[in-house]
């Protein structure tokens, strides 16, 4: 078999070929490689090309990564294009709460905290008719099983399907599994320690005969930190305190009351963000003995005493009574080694100092390992803030094709903290409205935070001419933001909303004529915290490394992915608009991919002039 019979389109654009023929021969060699390639180019396809290739003659299995659901259905779209050519079993794997069918019926809104008690009350209890079924059903799952192997249908198919079958889609999933030679999940399943033993034994693979690919690699480091990262704040305890009360969990309420006051004496004594592990545990316990304090965070955290009888009664439970629980038995099971306590006048937060040893202990294991990133620069850094050895290959990929790109940096405007404003917000929203002017085309926005939208808003909104306003949220669920593109992409002049870092920034796309211009307002710098505290103390780098791997590193990928979601193709012709002084910077701007810098242009824009710079790129001809 050769490549070009893996891969799904009748032939490579330019660097794709090398491309799918340097991944093949790492997973035949058992290594490790790390691919930069712009957004654009066209990397799922020769990725899965080359991989499945190696799989298929090694007998080995590949499990693909993407950072959000949204970018699994991109990938899963690929493989149903490679199906066509190769009888290849895959699955698609999501959380058991994106399959549930049972919640729909619910007397309740089923949380995602209460989601697990949900489950395990209906299925053990043979209230779940949907998980009874699996085994009186045994035809017609086995039919989907196949028929979910042989080609993946859309979440949305298998959700149908689930219903009109009346089985768990989970576990049709689940079962299908096993016989797949390629799972897409989310990162959850691959970088979370339990998640990550379900999977593989659910699946029965050896992880050391599975090749793991890991898309948009350069969310790693932060993906890792959040996810190790535990917060517990003073308004979690006033809100288990006042569930306690109001369920006659005496036991509970007394603790938490104390607990409540312990912690606030202990804050007003200690102002440092560094809080003392041991200090910490001797403010909780009090006056009891050692075994007190683990046996309460039992308690707490399984809610055993009014668990069954709130699902029962048709009642969520008491998660945050849970959260303190999970937070003491956190607590008390950290390594301390490797854990750091923070505080602020909110909050205490538990971290893990060293995010690049998890990477490693969790992947370690697999045969191969492929990262896949647009923007990986400086490579040296970005191994090492991840723990890979600096000489791991690197492939860059060069497609030797110029995107008709121009990049204009509005020096006039800045979103650092102290510069926002309503003037500040008023001027950018003049800006964009004078883009729109220039183009019958549609705009994507991007700004730092949901903080900066909700108060750009208004004004963009008051600005825009008339033009449709489709504006992002911060808990969309997949159908609202299916529904949310689907009305952006057939308006033509209609302009998004959007967070960089958030789901519409990286793994949507607006190819052809559906967005003619980026807008990426100011860098998302994280504000100092606590957190940040921590890690610049516990660092392993210089100081000035540690703000790039902390700070301006995922601010500037950020920008640049969003700047790049119009851009998918080399007969695109488009605008990016970085609307920010420090863009401006010779750091950041060493930091800015070239296709993004061919044809730039600097300066304090008026309105006209940037009217004037709009037409002129998009006049016919040119």
């Amino acid at each position: 078999m050769q490549l070009e019979e893996l891969f799904p389109y009748k032939t490579f654009r330019t660097g794709q070929r090398e491309l799918a023929e340097s991944v093949y021969s790492a997973c035949k060699r058992k290594d490790r490689l790390v691919v930069e390639a712009m957004s654009g180019f066209g990397k799922t396809s020769p990725v899965l090309a080359g991989s499945i290739l190696a799989a298929e003659e090694d007998g080995s299995r590949i499990i693909y990564a993407c950072r959000t659901k949204r970018q699994v259905f991109r990938v899963m779209e690929e493989i149903q294009q490679i199906q066509k050519k190769l009888p290849l079993a895959a699955v698609e794997l999501f959380a058991k709460i994106d399959y549930c069918l049972l919640k729909e019926t619910s007397k309740f809104g089923v949380s995602h905290e209460s989601f697990k008690w949900y489950c395990s009350f209906n299925t053990t209890n043979n209230l779940c008719s949907y998980f009874l079924n699996l085994g009186l059903l045994d035809k017609e799952v086995a039919g989907l099983v196949r028929e979910w192997s042989r080609k993946v249908p859309s979440h949305s198919e298998m959700l149908e399907n689930g219903r009109r079958v009346h089985v768990c889609p989970y576990e049709v999933a689940r079962l299908a599994m096993a016989d797949a030679r390629i799972i897409v999940t989310t990162y959850h399943y691959l970088l979370d320690e339990a998640a990550r033993s379900l999977l593989l034994t659910t699946a029965g693979w050896n992880s050391s005969q599975t090749i793991a690919v890991i898309d948009e690699a350069h969310n790693l480091r932060e993906f890792l930190r959040d996810t190790s990262t535990t917060e517990f704040s003073f308004a979690d305890l006033q809100r288990a305190l006042k569930d306690a009360r109001e369920l006659y969990l005496e036991p509970a309420g007394s603790f938490l009351e104390q607990l409540t006051k312990n912690l606030h004496d202990f804050c007003s004594q200690h102002t440092s963000w560094y809080v003392e592990r041991e200090s910490l545990i001797r403010v909780m316990k009090g006056a009891h003995d050692d075994v007190w304090l683990p046996n309460m965070a039992l308690e707490l955290s399984t809610c055993a005493g009014i668990g069954w009888q709130s699902i029962s009664t048709g009642r969520n439970l008491p998660t945050s009574i849970m959260k303190v629980g999970a937070f003491l038995r956190d607590l008390l099971s950290s390594p301390q080694i490797s854990t750091t306590i923070a505080k602020s006048d909110e909050s205490f937060y538990l971290l893990n100092r060293n995010p690049s040893d998890r990477f490693s202990a969790l992947v370690g294991s697999y045969r191969s390992l492929v990262l896949l990133s647009a923007t990986i620069n400086p490579s040296s850094l970005f191994l090492k803030s991840i723990g890979l050895d600096e000489k791991t290959p690197i492939h860059k990929v060069s497609s030797g094709q110029k995107f008709n790109v121009r990049t204009i940096i509005d020096t006039g405007v800045s979103t650092r903290f102290k510069a926002r404003s309503p003037q500040t917000y008023s001027m950018i929203a003049d800006k964009i409205s004078a883009i729109g002017r220039g183009t019958w085309g549609s705009l994507g926005v991007f700004v730092p935070s949901y903080s900066v939208l909700e108060s750009m808003k208004p004004f963009l909104s008051k600005a825009l001419d008339g033009r449709k306003l489709i504006t992002e949220s911060r808990s969309l669920s997949n159908s609202e933001a299916d529904g949310m593109m689907s009305s952006f992409k057939s308006n033509q002049r209609s302009v998004l909303l959007a967070v960089q870092g958030a789901r519409f920034s990286e793994g949507e796309d607006f190819p052809g004529d559906q967005m003619d211009a980026s807008v990426v307002v100011g860098l998302s710098l994280p504000p100092p915290s606590p957190t940040m505290y921590a890690e610049f103390a516990d660092s392993r780098f210089s100081k000035h490394d540690t703000y790039l791997v902390v700070s301006l590193l995922p601010a500037v990928r950020k920008a640049i992915q969003s700047a790049g979601r119009h851009i998918r193709s080399p007969d695109k012709k488009g605008m990016v608009f970085l609307m920010d002084s420090r863009f401006n910077q010779p750091e950041i701007l060493r930091m800015i991919p070239e296709w993004l810098k061919r044809d730039t242009k600097v300066g304090d824009f008026s309105l006209p002039e940037i009217e004037t710079l709009v037409r002129d790129f998009f006049a016919p001809g040119r």
